[in-house]
């Protein structure tokens, strides 16, 4: 009985997110049933979506069996679904919406695609810690299989524990960024979606890691908020001198934009020098922010501003002893 209602409530997650789907799709089409405008390039890619849409019916599902068992903000607030929801909002509009395709065409909607990936998604990503709850929602024995493959891999080769080094994720990151911005390479992912799949991967995956370990709310082995605010205040200087190069460069650095920009009333140089203020204004402001609110957290409470715990036994994900 419990498992049709669990088979009926999936349905109704993924009925929800198609329905979702087409109602944010229907202003791209006019009245007569053709495409209107640049906003009609919404990014149908089936691969990113299923993708989006297991994480959000696997999360659901890992949090109703939790709070199931445990009562409603039990083992995990309100403050973390919020934050993975948010988030899942923030990619679908970067890599889905109109934003995908103008990122084409405007170097400044690129550079806005791009940090709605650093600076939005992935530290909500992090505040979230959705992967217990994800690993709730898989099938139990696939659960069981995963938490041994995760045993194995954290008590195994030191190669895994760079991933939590403070150093190694800050210089992973900050090369990431600046090595896409070589203009062989950015203009590669503009004409291949492959390349520019795996510049968003690294993009969100390198950021993930760097907001990791200063965010994270489970683990033990986040830095002290001096530490954190140090790491943040040297990402931005870094950011904005990417930025500040951009935006004062006397040439443009991306010949693929030059039949474009102009559409938008740009010159490609008027473009390239507006996508550097925004790396170099918004994105610094960013990560001031967020420092202030590392130090509040701090400072308003012996906690560091609290981690939660969500124990992998109460969803079924620690691997059952053999």
């Amino acid at each position: 009985m419990t498992g049709g209602r669990d088979n009926r409530r999936s349905r109704g997650v993924l009925a929800g997110a198609a329905a979702l789907v087409l109602f944010v799709a229907r202003p791209a089409w006019a009245d007569s049933g053709g495409p209107i405008g640049w906003w009609q390039g919404w990014n149908w890619d089936p691969v990113l979506l299923l993708n989006l849409a297991i994480l959000w019916w696997l999360y659901g599902r890992g949090l109703t069996r939790l709070w199931r068992r445990g009562g409603v903000g039990r083992g995990i607030g309100l403050r973390q679904p919020i934050a993975f929801l948010t988030a899942l909002a923030t990619l679908f509009v970067a890599l889905v919406s109109p934003l995908d395709a103008l990122s084409g065409e405007l170097a400044s909607a690129h550079m806005v695609q791009h940090l709605l990936l650093i600076l939005v998604a992935a530290p909500l990503f992090v505040v979230a810690a959705p992967m217990p709850l994800i690993l709730g929602g898989l099938p139990k024995p696939l659960r069981r299989e995963v938490g041994r493959w995760r045993q194995r891999i954290e008590s195994g080769p030191a190669g895994f524990h760079l991933l939590w080094n403070p150093l190694f994720v800050w210089i992973a990151h900050a090369m990431d960024l600046w090595v896409w911005h070589v203009p062989a390479l950015y203009e590669s992912a503009l004409r291949r979606p492959v390349v520019h799949d795996l510049e968003h991967l690294t993009f969100f995956g390198t950021a993930c890691l760097f907001w990791r370990v200063l965010l994270d709310p489970i683990s033990g082995r986040r830095l002290n908020p001096a530490a954190a605010v140090l790491s943040l205040f040297t990402m931005s200087l870094q950011g904005r001198g990417l930025g500040a190069l951009m935006a004062l460069s006397p040439h443009p650095w991306y010949g693929a934009y030059a039949g474009t920009a102009s559409t938008w009333r740009l010159t490609p140089l008027e473009d390239q020098q507006l996508a550097g203020l925004i790396m170099w204004m918004p994105g610094g402001l960013i990560y001031a922010l967020a420092s202030v609110l590392i130090l509040g957290a701090w400072l308003s409470g012996p906690d560091g501003g609290g981690r939660v715990s969500t124990p992998l036994s109460r969803i079924g994900c620690r691997p059952s002893a053999t």
